[in-house]
């Protein structure tokens, strides 16, 4: 549609209907710039026009921008505000967060160039997205590295401790013990459980095996330490459990060579109130073969109990129960 404006011809105005084209190029002075942009912005937004017209326009325009110095053609750098951004791609941002790039409903009616910036807008919008993704896949590709280098980590460390807790061998017999289900309601139940204990973790200098094919009947070896006075001697202890063990303690002697203690005779026998007035149920053989370790260590020196010839003729290992201990250290 043409628009009727004054052209200043001589001293007359007539009033013309003309081109948008025409108005551009008789407008003069009083208008600026930012007005002929404007106008051009909707001539090159209308949908009628073809797009061979609007390049031509866009041809003629620059034409008369070379020749006139005016700027007709709107700028991108023009259109932005000082923030650098466009409202439109504001508030095509705003939408578009947290949602699906979908195009605004007041597109279509958008020049061109702000068109060309949203579809921009879109098609960078989920590379972002993209990004993110795929570093979050390279993280979680990442992970089950870690995780695999502290299960091996972890591999790694368990045979070390396995090889620390089966230093101690079982020997045959024990095994063959230890293979078997027993009840709870079974005599032998309880030692079951002690030689399995013992075995899984033996204290310091202390192993233990089965004597024959008697379950009842232990000998543990104590492996001095360098820091005592028996220090690289190997001692052997005789265990035996009576048949109301644990009410009753176990008959515990040591086997010759005895060691030279105030407190052991020359028979084997221990003056130690743990194995008689002092023993409770809930002591094992291990904790007794603790005490008597720790007994020797504690030795300041080597020499026999006072009453070690009117005792030394005696049967290693029969009861303490009418005993007198020599002092309340044993």
């Amino acid at each position: 549609q043409g628009r009727k404006i004054d052209c200043g011809i001589g001293s007359k105005q007539q009033k013309i209907a003309v081109s948008p084209l025409v108005t551009i190029l008789s407008i003069r002075g009083g208008a600026s710039d930012s007005k002929m942009q404007n106008i051009v912005r909707s001539i090159l937004s209308s949908q009628s026009l073809p797009s061979p017209i609007k390049q031509f326009i866009q041809l003629v325009c620059k034409l008369v921008e070379n020749i006139t110095g005016m700027r007709i053609l709107p700028s991108k750098k023009e259109t932005r505000k000082s923030n650098g951004k466009r409202r439109v791609n504001e508030v095509f941002v705003e939408e578009t967060i947290g949602t699906k790039a979908r195009r605004p409903k007041s597109q279509k009616n958008l020049p061109e160039e702000v068109a060309e910036e949203i579809e921009c807008a879109i098609d960078s919008e989920p590379r972002k997205k993209k990004k993110i993704t795929s570093s979050a896949k390279s993280n979680t590709k990442s992970t089950p590295n870690v995780a695999t280098d502290e299960s091996s980590s972890t591999k790694k460390d368990e045979p070390s401790k396995l090889a620390k807790k089966t230093n101690a061998r079982p020997d045959a017999a024990s095994k063959k013990f230890l293979s078997n289900n027993l009840k709870s309601s079974n005599p032998n139940y309880r030692i079951q459980r002690e030689l399995k204990e013992f075995l899984t973790s033996p204290p310091p200098g202390l192993s233990v095996k089965i004597s024959g094919k008697n379950v009842r009947l232990w000998i543990i070896t104590l492996s001095m330490p360098n820091n005592c006075i028996y220090a690289g001697e190997t001692y052997k202890l005789r265990v035996q459990f009576p048949n109301d063990y644990p009410t009753s303690p176990p008959s515990v002697y040591f086997l010759p060579p005895t060691p030279r203690h105030e407190h052991v005779y020359t028979n084997g026998d221990i003056c130690l109130s743990l194995l008689g007035k002092d023993w409770r149920p809930i002591m094992t053989a291990q904790s007794l073969a603790q005490a008597i370790m720790s007994i020797l260590c504690g030795a300041q020196g080597k020499s026999l109990p006072m009453d070690n010839s009117r005792h030394a003729g005696n049967k290693p290992g029969q009861k303490q129960d009418d005993w007198v201990y020599h002092d309340d250290n044993c």
